[in-house]
């Protein structure tokens, strides 16, 4: 354009009444995503009962008073449980703990069932590593396994009474992924969620992208085109504030499923009884303790990941005079041909025979050795690399098309 005294004027680059518009126009999705993200902050807090120590279920929980937990999950002070949960198996009570089916809560199940007498665990000669043999016993105990230890035990062997470790690599992650998914119906079935515990609730995080990836698209191209022919940026507000919208949406848009208030209950006790486990000191322990500690509750500590802990407290009971009254029930894990006779060395028979050098073993650390690379090798075969479908991890049903993902 041109003036009258024939100087030519550069058109206006921003028209002020349209920025002022369109600034505003553009906040309006960005308080719409973060109203989304509180009200889902708000909702995935975990559930506490009132009026009850932390920990505690009331007489009637089902009609007690609850709330929600300040900061998400509870965090306060935890007091030493000298035994775990009722009636909780050990994968059940890691997955409860921090809301995922880890891979050594699926081992830790494995150490339980054979600790519970449904199957033996041996250790052979693999070559230039070590293998272990899992033998199911026969006949098998008088409980009732749970629907996911039932499933881990048919997929296991599969019709044969014996089966390697190192044989199931490859074929056996997706059996892994079925009983980690049966983990998580558990933990729903029985209350402690309301939902699948990897469930990112994102329903109303998807609907919102769904809307604003159009608008987003749209406000580029007018922006753009404005620039073009006019050199007027004037709409970029809008198209800020759609992007940060997504941004918004899509980082902070989903919400952790929360635990009831039964789950938080539970989750406290466990918390107590890793407490108990990560600082138990031989020479404190009851009689009673000492003998849990090498049988029942050896897969908690796996679950909890205290198996360095644990090595170091066999280590200490290994000195005690009395060492020989509390290894019941230990002849679940054979240490194959590391006996002076070529035979069967039970964790039992090592244990006892401690000071003893025909056993070839130098201390209870080379014992525990054995078992903590039982699980580390189990923890090796949930690899879900090459499987069509499936996502890779070990965090829930997401990528991962498999029934019983939609709890």
């Amino acid at each position: 354009m041109t003036t009258s005294m024939g100087y030519a004027v550069a058109p206006a680059l921003v028209d002020r009444d349209t920025l002022v518009g369109a600034s505003v126009l553009g906040l309006v999705p960005v308080l719409l995503a973060g109203v989304v993200v509180l009200v889902k902050w708000w909702r995935g807090r975990d559930e506490m009962f009132d009026a009850v120590t932390p920990g505690l279920l009331p007489d009637d929980p089902a009609s007690a008073a609850r709330h929600r937990v300040r900061g998400g999950e509870w965090s306060g002070t935890v007091a030493p449980a000298f035994a775990p949960p009722r009636d909780v198996r050990p994968g059940v009570v890691g997955t409860v703990v921090d809301g995922v089916a880890h891979a050594h809560d699926v081992s830790a199940t494995l150490l339980d069932l054979a600790v519970r007498g449904w199957l033996h665990i041996v250790q052979v000669s693999g070559g230039s590593e070590r293998d272990w043999e899992l033998r199911r016993t026969t006949p098998p105990p008088a409980e009732a396994p749970t629907a996911f230890e039932r499933l881990l035990l048919d997929r296991l062997f599969e019709g044969r009474d014996r089966v390697r470790l190192s044989a199931l690599k490859g074929s056996f992650a997706m059996t892994m992924r079925e009983a980690q998914i049966g983990l998580y119906r558990e933990v729903v079935d029985r209350g402690w969620y309301a939902r699948h515990p990897r469930a990112r609730n994102g329903r109303t995080r998807a609907i919102g992208l769904l809307v604003l990836v159009p608008l987003t698209v749209v406000a580029a191209v007018v922006v753009l085109a404005g620039l073009v022919d006019g050199h007027d940026w004037s709409l970029t507000p809008v198209l800020v504030g759609l992007v940060a919208a997504l941004v918004v949406l899509a980082r902070w848009g989903g919400a952790r499923t929360p635990r009831t208030a039964e789950g938080t209950a539970l989750r406290i006790q466990a918390l107590g009884f890793r407490e108990y486990l990560a600082t138990a000191e031989a020479d404190r322990l009851r009689f009673e303790e000492k003998r849990a500690l090498l049988s029942s509750y050896l897969p908690y500590a796996v679950a909890f990941g205290l198996t360095a802990h644990f090595a170091a407290l066999l280590r200490d009971l290994a000195n005690d005079s009395h060492w020989t009254d509390y290894v019941d029930g230990l002849s679940w894990y054979d240490f194959g041909g590391w006996g002076s006779d070529g035979g069967d060395l039970s964790l039992g028979d090592a244990l006892v025979d401690i000071g003893d050098t025909t056993t070839g073993l130098a201390d209870v650390g080379d014992v525990f050795d054995g078992v903590e690379g039982f699980t580390d090798a189990t923890d090796s075969l949930f690899s879900f690399e090459g499987l069509s479908g499936c996502g890779t991890g070990f965090d829930g049903c997401d990528g991962c098309d498999l029934p019983g993902c939609d709890l």
